[in-house]
């Protein structure tokens, strides 16, 4: 694993230097040109294009590189309501009002407050994608109650629910391992990021999906955390 670290370092810097050099000479072309009619289409599409490959080579050192936790005690709703501002473009592309509901009574726990707004971005993004325009969306948070719990001692849970077409059970077996993907241009890098933001703060990351029925991500962590991995 060091010596993937030393090899992803190696690979980030040696791709990022020319690709900060072509994004700029890009965005000069973009103010240059202006609304030049197809010409800024084409600039829009490459300018795009450096962002997903720059959002890859982040999640590539992510994994080998994971940052230490920097924990504070919160509402979990409000890094879910962060997530949902970060979001509001695609929502509105797609003409999705998602609904976010906290239970009353539920309490702050001790999170990485970064980290655990980008498992929400990425599972409320996928939620979008895969929902039709105008669907439904839903995240929920409430105390885990009196059901078995998968964190150690009392937790949370935020469940993200969405009525798209679900995922094939061959699928959710695999799905949060590194690489696997369905998503045309997909890393297969975001779920298992997530996976391993969640299992850090000591907490577990799960699904629950059925085709043409929608797919359920939860998030469930402990009210302290200092039982994770920093």
């Amino acid at each position: 694993l060091a010596a993937l670290g030393r090899f992803t370092s190696s690979v980030a810097h040696e791709i990022r230097n020319p690709l900060t050099g072509i994004a700029a000479g890009v965005q000069y072309l973009a103010r240059a040109l202006a609304d030049a009619g197809p010409h800024r289409e084409h600039i829009d599409f490459i300018l795009h294009e450096i962002r997903r490959l720059d959002a890859i080579v982040q999640d590539l050192f992510d994994i080998t590189h994971p940052r230490l936790l920097q924990l504070r005690t919160a509402p979990l709703e409000e890094a879910i309501r962060r997530a949902l501002q970060s979001l509001e473009p695609l929502l509105l592309e797609r003409r999705i009002v998602p609904a976010l509901e906290t239970a009353p009574g539920t309490p702050a726990i001790a999170h990485d407050t970064d980290q655990i707004q980008q498992v929400f971005i990425n599972l409320i993004k996928n939620a979008a994608e895969a929902s039709p325009e105008g669907g439904a969306l839903q995240v929920t948070v409430a105390p885990a109650g009196g059901r078995r719990s998968r964190a150690h001692g009392p937790s949370v849970v935020a469940r993200v629910r969405d009525h798209g077409s679900g995922i094939a059970p061959d699928h959710l077996r695999t799905i949060f391992e590194p690489f696997f993907t369905t998503k045309p241009g997909g890393t297969g890098l975001g779920l298992y990021i997530c996976h391993d933001i969640v299992k850090r703060h000591g907490g577990a990351l799960t699904v629950q999906s059925e085709p043409g029925r929608g797919t359920t991500f939860c998030v469930e962590l402990p009210l302290d955390s200092h039982g994770g991995i920093p």
